[in-house]
């Protein structure tokens, strides 16, 4: 490894993962000026190309291959537009223990003021919900639909086809199964012990985190 990445993975574990609003404020002040104006597609699409003109570019010291998300390393930026994150969820993000993101106060008062205003009853996840059916509401709220909607977008919810080929009986039967044929002992990945359990569980009660709970490990978009 020679001394220029040597630097660069130093900075890299140095550097505190932080939030950005940048973005949101871009975007939240291109969408209340020009919603309605455009098809959704073409809003999208602006949207997207004031973003690309408006954003911070970090290009740092002894970098050859280039591009941030963020204004700098390891910010990241919200997404208003799927859900937005309220004051509470900021102070979580910044005070936690694990994997803390940290944000000024000055920037949560600006996100409080300028973000969350706007995009109340606008976003992805609040019309998603509003149309889904009770039984639906029910399923999230026991489990099998986790952080949806709260930092990723909808694909990540697709289930890819087990929970409609299988079953929960059927899945709970196979990790069962598993579980049964694993050296407790000897087992070289204790994680994974602990996550089927976890599954059993939850299939076994219908329990899932509390509201609090599931707030503590919301992660923002794409992080």
């Amino acid at each position: 490894m020679n001394d220029r990445i040597k630097r660069l993975r130093r900075q890299t574990f140095e550097a505190q993962p932080s939030l950005s609003i940048e973005r949101a404020l871009i975007e939240t002040r291109f969408y209340r000026e020009n919603y309605g104006k455009y098809p959704i597609p073409i809003l999208r699409a602006l949207n997207f190309l004031e973003i690309c003109k408006q954003k911070t570019i970090y290009i740092g010291e002894d970098e050859l291959i280039v591009g941030e998300r963020g204004p700098r390393p390891k910010a990241v930026p919200t997404f208003p537009e799927l859900t937005c994150h309220s004051v509470e969820d900021l102070h979580i993000l910044n005070t936690r223990e694990l994997q803390r993101y940290t944000i000024s106060q000055e920037d949560i008062d600006t996100y409080e003021r300028e973000v969350i205003p706007y995009w109340k009853g606008r976003t992805q996840r609040e019309r998603i919900f509003s149309h889904v059916p009770k039984e639906w509401k029910e399923a999230y709220e026991v489990g099998m639909f986790t952080e949806f909607m709260e930092q990723r977008a909808p694909g990540h919810t697709a289930l890819d086809g087990k929970v409609y080929q299988y079953g929960l009986l059927d899945l709970k039967k196979r990790i069962e199964g598993e579980l049964s044929a694993l050296d407790f002992m000897n087992d070289p990945e204790p994680t994974r012990l602990l996550s089927m359990s976890y599954a059993v569980f939850c299939l076994k009660k219908k329990t899932s985190p509390s509201p609090r709970d599931r707030q503590k490990s919301r992660m923002p978009s794409s992080a």
